[in-house]
């Protein structure tokens, strides 16, 4: 018969890992622990059925919760600087919870219930050690495909479970995980990781072309939203892409594009000298946006050395006077509980001299508080008009080069109405023998055709103005949000 337990905060000191030489000393070590400061701590054989109540633990790098009847990982997100845990002999049945344990090196789940290795993304890149012997993985491959991308482990234990039993176990096993040095207690030999690779060369081959293409992948999906995160923070968002957005959104330019045919159009040649100007200018004016981003960011480090020094000064002069105040208070009280013929006049004195003094530190503190609240307020404001004076800049920056691309726009729609008019020239002179009829009946029809064409020139002046404003306006929303995040850190 046994009662089952709950992690409370008896069980959480006497779980602590102390070392000493004696019980006496352990003892008193671990009562003089905060379990926030606690690096170590076991529960093992506590009959604990549920991982829960380990908030106090702050700094936790080693957790022992084996021999319990634990069926679940859980609770453990907020234990970041984990290195080794061990949930051996328990009643898990699947591997999850563990997200947030990014420095994670050694993890025993021997003899659970596990079917499955999953759960295990966050700790790729610092696994080394991985015990799930005992379990139920069933499954050759699957087993090993979910351990394929551990390359930092060296010690694996899967001995006691249906898949140990395969006679192509070890050998496969080597093949797919050749950087082990120790597989189920044994260290590995040179060997036979050789011999493993030569059997299954093929499916290896095939295995490592697949993770050069998710590698790759990965690779370039990591400089896609390293770009994007950059663009956003430089306020450039919809700028790279502006001639495409521009196109997108144009209701005629299918209809105008391949007129007078798809073989030799005429129409909108202009476009791709209008998008090789464009791309020129845009890069210069990413690289002036990013600029002006440094330019903010080293201001507000500036600002911030400022406020920090400030502030620091005042603590300084705080901390000065309260322990002055401290030490005449502890000499007075100290005389008092001395004198044997009780609080003389003497005393009674200087007990109004510390009063007086209280007095005078409490209105020194007051002024202190007030004179930093109209000092801070001051470098707020100073701050917003320096900030304001590079966002004026960045909206000027802004102002020329969507003004650089609408002349862009004007230029082409000059050379787009030469083409129509030549075209329309064909047209009439029933030269135009490469149309087909329908385009034929469109440039026939020309209040249809001309207003097509104004409509294609508007759509695209359109979407240049409105990135524009989009620009201005979230220039002028990051400024306002930044001095106002100040103020209410300030109130």
């Amino acid at each position: 018969e046994f009662s089952i337990l709950v992690i409370n905060a008896e069980l959480s000191y006497a779980g602590l890992e102390i070392t000493g030489l004696t019980e006496e000393s352990i003892a008193a070590k671990r009562a003089a622990t905060e379990l926030r400061d606690a690096l170590a701590v076991s529960y093992s054989f506590k009959n604990i059925c549920k991982i829960q109540y380990l908030g106090a633990f702050e700094k936790l790098t080693k957790l022992k919760l084996d021999n319990n009847f634990i069926t679940r990982i859980e609770n453990l997100d907020h234990l970041v600087h984990l290195e080794q845990l061990n949930l051996s002999f328990n009643r898990i049945t699947k591997i999850e919870g563990l997200d947030a344990l990014t420095k994670l090196k050694d993890l025993s789940l021997f003899n659970n219930e596990i079917q499955k290795v999953e759960g295990l993304d966050a700790q790729v890149a610092t696994l080394e050690h991985l015990s799930l012997g005992n379990n139920k993985l069933d499954s050759l491959i699957d087993a090993f495909a979910g351990l394929r991308p551990f390359h930092g482990l060296r010690i694996l234990t899967l001995q006691g479970n249906p898949i140990h039993d395969d006679p192509d176990y070890k050998l496969y096993a080597l093949g797919r995980l050749p950087w082990l040095k120790y597989l189920d207690h044994r260290r590995t030999k040179q060997d036979e990781s050789e011999k493993a690779r030569d059997l299954y060369i093929d499916e290896i081959l095939e295995i490592e072309d697949r993770e050069n293409d998710q590698r790759l992948k990965a690779e370039d999906a990591a400089k896609a939203e390293a770009k994007r995160v950059k663009i956003e923070a430089s306020n450039l968002t919809g700028v790279p892409d502006l001639f495409e957005r521009m196109l997108a959104a144009d209701p005629e330019y299918e209809k105008l594009r391949y007129i007078p045919n798809k073989e030799a159009p005429e129409l909108c040649n202009g476009l791709e000298l209008f998008k090789d100007k464009y791309q020129q200018r845009c890069e210069a004016f990413m690289e002036l946006m990013d600029d002006q981003l440094e330019r903010k960011k080293n201001e507000r480090a500036e600002w911030q050395a400022v406020v920090d020094g400030e502030l620091r000064q005042k603590d300084v002069e705080a901390r000065e006077w309260v322990t002055e105040f401290e030490t005449l208070k502890k000499h007075v009280l100290r005389d008092c509980d001395k004198s044997e013929a009780g609080v003389t006049p003497e005393l009674e004195s200087r007990l109004r001299d510390l009063l007086d003094k209280c007095e005078e530190l409490y209105n020194k503190l007051m002024a202190q508080e007030q004179w930093t609240a109209v000092v801070i307020d001051d470098l707020v404001t100073n701050y917003d008009l320096q900030l304001g004076e590079i966002v004026d800049e960045s909206k000027k920056h802004v102002m020329d080069y969507f003004e650089y691309a609408r002349g862009l726009e004007e230029t082409y729609f000059d050379g787009f109405n030469e083409a129509v008019g030549a075209v329309l020239m064909r047209l009439g002179q029933d030269e135009l023998d490469e149309a087909d009829e329908e385009v034929k009946d469109f440039l026939g029809d020309k209040d249809r055709f001309m207003n097509s064409c104004q409509n294609h020139h508007d759509s695209h002046v359109n979407t240049i103005d409105t990135a524009e404003e989009t620009m201005s306006k979230e220039e002028k929303r990051r400024h306002e949000a930044e001095v106002e995040e100040l103020r209410e850190w300030q109130a």
